[in-house]
């Protein structure tokens, strides 16, 4: 057994989203009635902010520092999309402040090994906007512990715990601060300086606490810790660190869900063909549009294109202050299987999927023949890349009739029972007669003709049986 963990000491900040690169950032935390820096960003640091530096000081610094309050809530979920992402390398996950654990052990075969499944883990960690610090170790407490106080740690056997723990300070330790203080006290500084007291001696000073503790670290008590397990829809919010007015300049923000939605759909083996996206405005009603595609797939670089696209003709009421993307509903991905030989075209699926995504998913559509002999209901539209339903068959042979049919038949002037259309028209012999639809109350009975212009067009007109009158139905090329 194998946990890997990762801190992310910048959490409290990252979970607010990206920033220009420059701008001095911090997160604060109220402590005694007061409002202190918690974590700062290296453009602070280089403005003369510290952590724990009183606000109004660092203000002080940094006139153009933006401070948001530490927010436990986004903590959480970020840790949880985090988790999402994680999902795709062990189905052991849990979570400690700032830290996901997942036992990796399982996995290092199918990944080729730990170096290369934590080299893979670091460039996916820099694509979702993270920067976190890991360590191995074979029990989850001291992989925890280490990932904090000793990153890049990997220890595979339980006999190199003692001597990598050694040293770690005991304010890493415990969190009690009674504990802390009385472990001091009696000369105290260090875990080694706790393993090289026999445990009676350790209980009866300080008490069964740190020996318990002690326990879990090496791998000598159960460390019992309930497994996360990830949610059934995709449901991320971020928060701008400015607001936007300009629909193209979402594109780089958004890019960060796109891909937390990727690994989410990686890690459930899954593909999405819907996008929800929200864009947040202070004082209006948030802007919602759905993005779809002609084929599920979780392509984040064609994601974000299509994306692109649709914000390019997108026009806001009000600037943007958060972007919201949800998929409710995630298809299993099935591997397509073909010929050795066979050449599989997809540029067609993605010029539409842009087109789309450019002009409105009602400006593209595809056509479907149906089961009908009346012409004005043998097709319908539909998806462009819908084949023809199951169970049904279209009409038979219509390479008599013309492409372009008209919206509605055009009734045709007559001139002693001959049809006019810019004269008198030719007819050719009769080609077809349609009676049909006498079950569904629109009947008709028609004979049709293809018939040319003095001008030369060929045209297909029909004329009513009962009625006796004359229409211009469609144009042959």
């Amino acid at each position: 057994m194998l946990w890997l963990g990762w801190y992310f000491p910048w959490l409290p900040l990252e979970c607010f989203g990206a920033a220009e690169a420059g701008v001095p950032l911090a997160v604060s935390r109220r402590e005694q009635g007061r409002e202190w820096i918690d974590r700062c960003n290296p453009a602070a640091l280089e403005l003369g902010v510290r952590s724990r530096m009183a606000l109004p000081a660092a203000l002080a610094l940094a006139p153009g520092l933006r401070v948001w309050p530490r927010d436990s809530r986004r903590e959480r979920q970020a840790l949880e999309a985090l988790g999402s992402w994680a999902w795709r390398y062990s189905s052991r996950i849990a979570f400690d402040p700032l830290l996901v654990l997942l036992e990796v052990g399982a996995s290092l075969r199918l990944f080729g090994g730990f170096h290369a499944l934590r080299k893979r883990m670091e460039t996916e960690l820099s694509k979702l906007g993270y920067h976190g610090q890991w360590s191995a170790a074979p029990t989850p407490a001291a992989a925890a512990l280490l990932a904090r106080t000793a990153p890049g740690s990997c220890l595979e056997v339980r006999s190199q715990l003692k001597e990598a723990l050694a040293p770690i300070p005991l304010s890493h330790f415990t969190r009690n601060a009674g504990l802390l203080e009385l472990m001091q006290d009696i000369g105290l500084s260090t875990i080694g300086d706790c393993l090289h007291l026999p445990r009676p001696e350790l209980a009866r000073r300080v008490g069964s606490e740190p020996a318990r503790l002690l326990d879990r670290l090496l791998g000598q008590a159960p460390d019992p810790r309930p497994l996360w397990q990830p949610p059934q829809r995709f449901c991320q919010r971020l928060q701008l660190m400015a607001e936007i007015e300009e629909a193209g300049a979402l594109r780089f923000p958004a890019r960060r869900l796109i891909e937390s939605l990727c690994a989410f759909l990686r890690s459930r083996d899954a593909l999405a063909q819907r996008l929800e996206w929200r864009f947040l405005h202070r004082h209006r009603p948030a802007t919602v549009f759905h993005l779809g595609l002609l084929k599920p797939g979780r392509d984040p670089l064609h994601l974000l294109e299509l994306l692109q696209q649709r914000l390019e003709r997108l026009e806001l009421p009000a600037p943007v202050t958060d972007l919201e993307l949800r998929v409710d509903r995630w298809q299993p991905f099935q591997e397509q299987k073909g010929d050795l030989f066979e050449k599989r075209q997809q540029g067609d699926g993605l010029l539409l999927e842009r087109l789309r995504a450019r002009l409105g998913e009602t400006a593209v559509q595809g056509v479907r023949l149906e089961a009908d002999h009346r012409p004005e209901r043998a097709w319908r539209y539909c998806d462009p890349v819908a084949g023809p339903k199951p169970g049904r068959k279209a009409s038979a042979d219509h390479g008599h009739q013309p492409l372009w049919l008209l919206p509605q038949p055009r009734r045709l002037e007559e001139r002693q029972g001959q049809p006019f259309h810019g004269g008198p028209l030719r007819l050719r012999p009769f080609g077809q007669r349609i009676e049909t639809g006498w079950w569904d109350g629109d009947e008709v009975n028609r004979d049709y003709y293809q018939a040319v212009s003095p001008a030369g067009e060929r045209l297909w007109i029909y004329r009513e049986r009962k009625s006796g009158r004359w229409f211009l139905h469609g144009v042959f090329d």
